[in-house]
């Protein structure tokens, strides 16, 4: 199906100037995820480079710690899908088969390694994200702690756990 060119506009505008990742503007735009990389691709084969524009849209927009900031989101944002995809063919589906052990250990090792890089950078560009990754980390712990300790205070927790989050991303984001 074909989509209209104001759908394809609307995404690449998205994608340049908001900074939304292709895996989300798909559905946001009602859109096939293979779609939106398609027209990506295309663009650029034509000319019109989205990450070009959307990288220089980003420099030029301004603190480099916001920059530094947007671009670690997206990174992680990135390496969330890629392991959700990683997972599914791991997993393996009625068409394909699963993947090799020896396969999935390492490209999962290949992953990890450039989280732990792009984290390692991040803390020494912006040392309070490594506060709120260890602050959210923590909170991460106490949710785990409940659920399975104390099953009955989780409503409690989750009602107040919006708020809570703010707190935390005001003092240590």
């Amino acid at each position: 199906m074909a989509h209209p060119k104001a759908v394809r506009d609307a995404v690449r505008r998205d994608y340049i100037a908001q900074g939304i990742a292709l895996e989300i503007l798909g559905p946001m735009h009602g859109v096939s995820v293979a779609s939106v990389i398609r027209w990506r691709r295309e663009s650029r084969e034509s000319g019109d480079d989205w990450d070009k524009q959307r990288a220089a849209r980003r420099l030029s927009s301004g603190v480099p710690k916001d920059t530094t900031r947007d671009l670690l989101l997206e990174f992680l944002e990135h390496h969330k899908h890629a392991m959700e995809q990683l997972r599914k063919t791991r997993e393996g589906t009625d068409d394909q088969a699963a993947m090799p052990a020896d396969d999935y250990a390492s490209l999962l090792a290949k992953l990890q390694d450039g989280f732990n890089k792009m984290i390692a950078a991040s803390k020494r560009i912006l040392p309070e994200t490594d506060r709120l990754i260890v602050a959210a980390g923590v909170v991460e712990d106490l949710a785990a702690f409940l659920s399975d300790k104390h099953p009955s205070l989780m409503v409690g927790f989750l009602d107040v756990l919006p708020e809570f989050q703010q707190i935390v991303e005001k003092k240590y984001g």
